[in-house]
Protein backbone atom coordinates (compact mmCIF):
# COMPACT_ATOMS: atom_id res chain seq x y z
CA UNK A 1 0.00 0.00 0.00
CA UNK A 2 1.40 3.39 -1.04
CA UNK A 3 1.20 5.52 2.10
CA UNK A 4 1.63 8.72 0.06
CA UNK A 5 -1.84 8.09 -1.35
CA UNK A 6 -3.44 7.64 2.07
CA UNK A 7 -1.52 10.66 3.33
CA UNK A 8 -3.13 12.78 0.62
CA UNK A 9 -6.51 11.44 1.67
CA UNK A 10 -5.89 12.38 5.28
CA UNK A 11 -4.69 15.88 4.42
CA UNK A 12 -7.47 16.73 2.00
CA UNK A 13 -10.94 16.56 3.50
CA UNK A 14 -13.87 16.21 1.17
CA UNK A 15 -16.73 18.13 2.73
CA UNK A 16 -20.14 16.60 2.07
CA UNK A 17 -22.14 19.74 1.42
CA UNK A 18 -23.12 20.99 4.90
CA UNK A 19 -23.35 17.54 6.45
CA UNK A 20 -19.83 17.64 7.87
CA UNK A 21 -19.50 19.81 10.98
CA UNK A 22 -15.74 19.53 11.61
CA UNK A 23 -14.12 22.96 11.79
CA UNK A 24 -11.17 22.65 9.41
CA UNK A 25 -10.01 26.17 10.34
CA UNK A 26 -9.40 25.47 14.02
CA UNK A 27 -6.05 26.32 15.63
CA UNK A 28 -4.90 22.71 15.60
CA UNK A 29 -5.42 22.55 11.84
CA UNK A 30 -3.60 25.86 11.35
CA UNK A 31 -0.50 24.62 13.15
CA UNK A 32 -0.73 21.30 11.32
CA UNK A 33 -0.81 23.11 7.96
CA UNK A 34 2.27 25.10 9.04
CA UNK A 35 4.15 21.89 9.82
CA UNK A 36 4.11 22.37 13.59
CA UNK A 37 2.70 19.10 14.99
CA UNK A 38 3.68 19.75 18.62
CA UNK A 39 1.92 23.13 18.59
CA UNK A 40 -1.04 21.50 16.85
CA UNK A 41 -1.51 18.99 19.67
CA UNK A 42 -1.28 21.74 22.31
CA UNK A 43 -3.82 23.80 20.37
CA UNK A 44 -6.15 20.80 20.17
CA UNK A 45 -6.24 20.56 23.96
CA UNK A 46 -7.56 24.12 24.11
CA UNK A 47 -10.39 23.55 21.64
CA UNK A 48 -13.90 23.73 23.05
CA UNK A 49 -15.24 21.14 20.61
CA UNK A 50 -14.09 17.73 21.80
CA UNK A 51 -14.70 16.09 18.44
CA UNK A 52 -12.55 18.65 16.64
CA UNK A 53 -9.80 18.13 19.20
CA UNK A 54 -9.69 14.33 18.99
CA UNK A 55 -10.06 14.27 15.22
CA UNK A 56 -7.25 16.78 14.62
CA UNK A 57 -4.96 15.01 17.10
CA UNK A 58 -5.60 11.81 15.16
CA UNK A 59 -4.44 13.52 11.97
CA UNK A 60 -1.31 14.85 13.69
CA UNK A 61 -0.40 11.44 15.10
CA UNK A 62 -1.01 9.80 11.73
CA UNK A 63 1.37 12.20 10.01
CA UNK A 64 3.92 11.43 12.72
CA UNK A 65 3.46 7.74 11.82
CA UNK A 66 2.14 7.07 15.32
CA UNK A 67 -0.60 4.90 13.84
CA UNK A 68 -1.60 3.30 17.15
CA UNK A 69 -2.13 6.73 18.70
CA UNK A 70 -4.03 7.87 15.62
CA UNK A 71 -6.34 4.86 15.88
CA UNK A 72 -7.12 5.73 19.50
CA UNK A 73 -7.85 9.38 18.67
CA UNK A 74 -10.09 8.58 15.70
CA UNK A 75 -11.93 6.01 17.82
CA UNK A 76 -12.56 8.67 20.50
CA UNK A 77 -13.80 11.17 17.92
CA UNK A 78 -16.13 8.59 16.40
CA UNK A 79 -17.78 7.92 19.76
CA UNK A 80 -18.55 11.59 20.42
CA UNK A 81 -19.49 12.63 16.87
CA UNK A 82 -22.88 14.34 16.82
CA UNK A 83 -23.36 14.08 13.06
CA UNK A 84 -23.20 10.91 10.98
CA UNK A 85 -20.84 12.50 8.45
CA UNK A 86 -18.32 13.30 11.19
CA UNK A 87 -18.63 9.75 12.48
CA UNK A 88 -18.01 8.38 8.99
CA UNK A 89 -14.81 10.37 8.56
CA UNK A 90 -13.54 9.13 11.92
CA UNK A 91 -14.26 5.56 10.84
CA UNK A 92 -12.57 6.12 7.48
CA UNK A 93 -9.40 7.56 8.99
CA UNK A 94 -9.33 4.91 11.70
CA UNK A 95 -9.42 2.22 9.00
CA UNK A 96 -6.58 3.89 7.11
CA UNK A 97 -4.51 4.14 10.30
CA UNK A 98 -5.17 0.48 11.10
CA UNK A 99 -4.03 -0.55 7.64
CA UNK A 100 -0.83 1.47 7.91
CA UNK A 101 -0.30 -0.13 11.31
CA UNK A 102 -0.39 -3.51 9.49
CA UNK A 103 -3.78 -4.41 10.98
CA UNK A 104 -5.37 -5.34 7.65
CA UNK A 105 -8.20 -7.50 9.00
CA UNK A 106 -9.17 -4.87 11.60
CA UNK A 107 -8.98 -2.18 8.93
CA UNK A 108 -11.26 -4.10 6.57
CA UNK A 109 -13.78 -4.68 9.36
CA UNK A 110 -13.70 -0.95 10.15
CA UNK A 111 -14.26 0.01 6.51
CA UNK A 112 -17.15 -2.45 6.18
CA UNK A 113 -18.78 -1.01 9.30
CA UNK A 114 -18.37 2.45 7.83
CA UNK A 115 -19.91 1.32 4.55
CA UNK A 116 -22.91 -0.16 6.35
CA UNK A 117 -23.37 3.05 8.33
CA UNK A 118 -23.16 5.18 5.18
CA UNK A 119 -25.67 2.98 3.37
CA UNK A 120 -28.22 3.62 6.11
CA UNK A 121 -28.44 7.16 4.76
CA UNK A 122 -30.17 5.96 1.56
CA UNK A 123 -27.74 7.70 -0.85
CA UNK A 124 -27.31 10.70 1.48
CA UNK A 125 -23.72 9.63 2.08
CA UNK A 126 -22.95 8.29 -1.41
CA UNK A 127 -19.56 10.01 -1.46
CA UNK A 128 -18.60 8.16 1.70
CA UNK A 129 -19.90 4.85 0.33
CA UNK A 130 -17.53 5.30 -2.60
CA UNK A 131 -14.58 5.94 -0.30
CA UNK A 132 -15.28 2.88 1.84
CA UNK A 133 -15.72 0.63 -1.21
CA UNK A 134 -12.45 1.92 -2.64
CA UNK A 135 -10.56 1.35 0.62
CA UNK A 136 -12.06 -2.13 1.05
CA UNK A 137 -10.86 -2.93 -2.47
CA UNK A 138 -7.35 -1.76 -1.60
CA UNK A 139 -7.33 -3.94 1.50
CA UNK A 140 -8.54 -6.99 -0.42
CA UNK A 141 -5.69 -6.50 -2.90
CA UNK A 142 -3.27 -6.45 0.03
CA UNK A 143 -4.90 -9.65 1.34
CA UNK A 144 -4.66 -11.30 -2.12
CA UNK A 145 -8.45 -11.57 -2.37
CA UNK A 146 -8.50 -10.28 -5.92
CA UNK A 147 -12.02 -11.33 -6.92
CA UNK A 148 -13.48 -9.55 -3.90
CA UNK A 149 -11.23 -6.55 -4.56
CA UNK A 150 -12.42 -6.29 -8.15
CA UNK A 151 -16.05 -6.47 -7.03
CA UNK A 152 -15.62 -3.73 -4.43
CA UNK A 153 -13.59 -1.46 -6.71
CA UNK A 154 -16.07 -1.90 -9.56
CA UNK A 155 -18.83 -0.70 -7.24
CA UNK A 156 -16.71 2.27 -6.19
CA UNK A 157 -16.25 3.14 -9.86
CA UNK A 158 -20.00 3.11 -10.53
CA UNK A 159 -20.73 5.66 -7.81
CA UNK A 160 -17.57 7.77 -8.19
CA UNK A 161 -18.45 11.44 -7.82
CA UNK A 162 -15.78 12.95 -10.09
CA UNK A 163 -13.05 12.10 -12.58
CA UNK A 164 -10.37 11.98 -9.89
CA UNK A 165 -12.24 9.25 -8.01
CA UNK A 166 -12.88 7.44 -11.27
CA UNK A 167 -9.17 7.58 -12.10
CA UNK A 168 -8.24 6.10 -8.72
CA UNK A 169 -10.79 3.29 -9.10
CA UNK A 170 -9.59 2.50 -12.63
CA UNK A 171 -6.01 2.43 -11.38
CA UNK A 172 -6.78 0.17 -8.42
CA UNK A 173 -8.75 -2.16 -10.70
CA UNK A 174 -5.76 -2.41 -13.03
CA UNK A 175 -3.62 -3.48 -10.08
CA UNK A 176 -6.19 -6.06 -8.93
CA UNK A 177 -6.48 -7.57 -12.43
CA UNK A 178 -2.69 -7.65 -12.76
CA UNK A 179 -2.31 -9.44 -9.44
CA UNK A 180 -5.00 -11.87 -10.57
CA UNK A 181 -2.99 -12.51 -13.76
CA UNK A 182 -5.74 -11.07 -15.97
CA UNK A 183 -3.21 -9.05 -17.92
CA UNK A 184 -5.37 -7.84 -20.80
CA UNK A 185 -7.86 -6.48 -18.26
CA UNK A 186 -5.08 -4.80 -16.30
CA UNK A 187 -3.93 -3.09 -19.50
CA UNK A 188 -7.49 -1.98 -20.30
CA UNK A 189 -8.10 -0.38 -16.93
CA UNK A 190 -4.64 1.14 -16.68
CA UNK A 191 -5.15 2.89 -20.02
CA UNK A 192 -8.42 4.29 -18.65
CA UNK A 193 -6.68 5.37 -15.45
CA UNK A 194 -3.78 7.10 -17.23
CA UNK A 195 -6.14 8.92 -19.59
CA UNK A 196 -8.29 10.08 -16.69
CA UNK A 197 -5.29 11.23 -14.65
CA UNK A 198 -4.07 13.23 -17.62
CA UNK A 199 -7.53 14.74 -18.05
CA UNK A 200 -7.67 15.84 -14.41
CA UNK A 201 -4.15 17.25 -14.49
CA UNK A 202 -2.76 14.73 -11.98
CA UNK A 203 0.49 14.40 -13.86
CA UNK A 204 2.49 12.44 -11.28
CA UNK A 205 -0.32 9.91 -11.01
CA UNK A 206 -0.50 9.84 -14.81
CA UNK A 207 3.22 9.08 -15.08
CA UNK A 208 3.07 6.35 -12.43
CA UNK A 209 0.10 4.77 -14.22
CA UNK A 210 1.99 4.77 -17.53
CA UNK A 211 4.94 3.04 -15.88
CA UNK A 212 2.54 0.43 -14.49
CA UNK A 213 1.04 0.07 -17.96
CA UNK A 214 4.45 -0.83 -19.35
CA UNK A 215 4.71 -3.57 -16.73
CA UNK A 216 1.30 -4.91 -17.68
CA UNK A 217 2.23 -4.94 -21.37
CA UNK A 218 5.29 -7.01 -20.52
CA UNK A 219 3.22 -9.46 -18.50
CA UNK A 220 0.83 -9.71 -21.48
CA UNK A 221 3.80 -10.70 -23.68
CA UNK A 222 4.02 -7.39 -25.52
CA UNK A 223 7.43 -5.92 -24.62
CA UNK A 224 7.41 -3.76 -27.74
CA UNK A 225 4.25 -2.03 -26.46
CA UNK A 226 5.95 -1.54 -23.11
CA UNK A 227 8.82 0.23 -24.88
CA UNK A 228 6.56 2.48 -26.96
CA UNK A 229 4.54 3.33 -23.83
CA UNK A 230 7.67 4.33 -21.95
CA UNK A 231 8.98 6.33 -24.93
CA UNK A 232 5.72 8.30 -24.94
CA UNK A 233 6.16 9.00 -21.23
CA UNK A 234 9.75 10.10 -21.84
CA UNK A 235 8.56 12.59 -24.48
CA UNK A 236 5.72 13.77 -22.25
CA UNK A 237 8.13 14.36 -19.37
CA UNK A 238 10.49 16.37 -21.59
CA UNK A 239 7.68 18.60 -22.84
CA UNK A 240 6.32 19.17 -19.34
CA UNK A 241 9.67 19.62 -17.63
CA UNK A 242 9.41 16.42 -15.61
CA UNK A 243 13.06 15.43 -15.36
CA UNK A 244 12.36 12.81 -12.71
CA UNK A 245 9.91 10.88 -14.87
CA UNK A 246 12.11 11.36 -17.94
CA UNK A 247 14.87 9.55 -16.06
CA UNK A 248 12.45 6.99 -14.67
CA UNK A 249 11.07 6.23 -18.15
CA UNK A 250 14.58 5.72 -19.48
CA UNK A 251 15.50 3.42 -16.60
CA UNK A 252 12.37 1.37 -17.16
CA UNK A 253 13.15 1.16 -20.89
CA UNK A 254 16.59 -0.17 -19.96
CA UNK A 255 15.02 -2.96 -17.92
CA UNK A 256 12.65 -3.95 -20.73
CA UNK A 257 15.44 -3.98 -23.33
CA UNK A 258 17.53 -6.10 -20.97
CA UNK A 259 14.74 -8.67 -20.73
CA UNK A 260 14.48 -8.63 -24.54
CA UNK A 261 18.17 -9.44 -24.77
CA UNK A 262 19.03 -6.09 -26.36
CA UNK A 263 22.04 -5.15 -24.24
CA UNK A 264 23.29 -2.15 -26.26
CA UNK A 265 19.87 -0.46 -26.13
CA UNK A 266 19.57 -1.29 -22.43
CA UNK A 267 22.96 0.21 -21.61
CA UNK A 268 22.30 3.35 -23.67
CA UNK A 269 18.97 4.09 -21.88
CA UNK A 270 20.48 3.25 -18.51
CA UNK A 271 23.38 5.67 -18.95
CA UNK A 272 21.16 8.56 -20.05
CA UNK A 273 18.69 7.87 -17.24
CA UNK A 274 21.48 7.78 -14.67
CA UNK A 275 22.93 11.05 -15.94
CA UNK A 276 19.59 12.83 -15.57
CA UNK A 277 18.98 11.25 -12.15
CA UNK A 278 22.35 12.52 -10.91
CA UNK A 279 21.66 15.99 -12.28
CA UNK A 280 18.42 16.31 -10.31
CA UNK A 281 19.56 14.35 -7.26
CA UNK A 282 17.01 11.56 -7.67
CA UNK A 283 18.70 9.21 -5.22
CA UNK A 284 15.98 6.56 -5.53
CA UNK A 285 16.84 6.12 -9.22
CA UNK A 286 20.56 5.68 -8.56
CA UNK A 287 22.30 2.40 -7.65
CA UNK A 288 22.85 1.99 -3.89
CA UNK A 289 26.28 3.07 -2.64
CA UNK A 290 28.25 1.17 -0.03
Amino acid sequence: MNREITLILVLNLLFINSLFAYNSKNKCEEFLADGKPSDAILAAKALDNKYDADFCVGKVLYLQKNYKGAIESFTKSEKIAELTADQLYSILYRGISERDNNEISNSTATFKRGLETAQLGNSKYMQMEQKFLYQIGQNEIAASNYTIAIESLSKSLVIAGDDSERADSYNALSVAYFKDKQYSKSVEYCVKASNMYQKTGQLNEYADAVINLSTYHQADNHPERAISTLEELEKFAKINGGKYYEAKALMEQSLVYQKMGKESEAIARFNIGQRIAKEIGAVDLLPPTN
